[in-house]
């Protein structure tokens, strides 16, 4: 029961951030020319505190609505809508903190072992990955009302900062299994710039 408790709001943490990310999506979606990149390209968010290396034939561009430097979406240029996936770096509450910051909390007794969350050190990062397609349905799995439906979510700490990264995965109208392999390779090759 608790770690059903756990997952649900960790995902509807996560929910909340994509929430905040896509708020004005439709409204914006096009508006920005995306920059193809070519293979294993090293593409880094506008503030530079991210860097990693997207699929051949991806493109990037700023996040919507407002072109945020600290996000950066990439997706198949072959894909539409909800084929995406988004890097964000922000700093952390320092008043109620995040639901997410207790899957990083290394206790069994805190957080249950569990077939879809994974701990990973990414860079030096400590981070969790939360595989959103193995859970059952239930309120806001696929949030219905943004394109695609939610994958993997991973969330960290940046190395020598208390600043944190979500990294928001996401499939439309391409097969699950090529966007989920997309969004390996940029997770595995995510660095931070020091």
């Amino acid at each position: 029961m608790l770690r059903r408790l756990l997952l649900f709001v960790g995902v509807l943490a996560l929910s909340f951030g994509a929430v905040v990310v896509f708020a004005n999506w439709r409204a914006t979606t096009g508006s920005d020319d995306p920059a193809a990149l070519k293979s294993g390209e090293r593409t880094t968010t506008a503030d530079g505190r991210m860097s990693f290396t997207a699929p051949a034939g991806w493109t990037s561009r700023p996040c919507p609505p407002r072109g945020e430097p600290d996000c950066i979406q990439v997706s198949p240029k072959a894909g539409g809508d909800g084929d995406m996936v988004m890097l964000v770096t922000t700093e952390p509450n320092p008043v109620e903190g995040s639901p997410m910051d207790l899957f990083l909390v290394d206790d069994p007794a805190v957080v249950p072992s569990d077939p879809t969350v994974r701990r990973l050190t990414l860079d030096g990062a400590k981070a969790v990955r939360l595989d959103a397609y193995k859970l059952p349905p239930g309120p806001m799995a696929n949030m219905e009302e943004f394109p695609g439906v939610q994958d993997v979510m991973v969330f960290g700490v940046i190395p020598d900062s208390t600043d944190e990264f979500m990294i928001m995965c996401r499939h439309g109208v391409l097969p699950a299994a090529q966007m989920r392999a997309g969004c390996d390779l940029i997770v595995e090759s995510l660095r931070f710039p020091r």
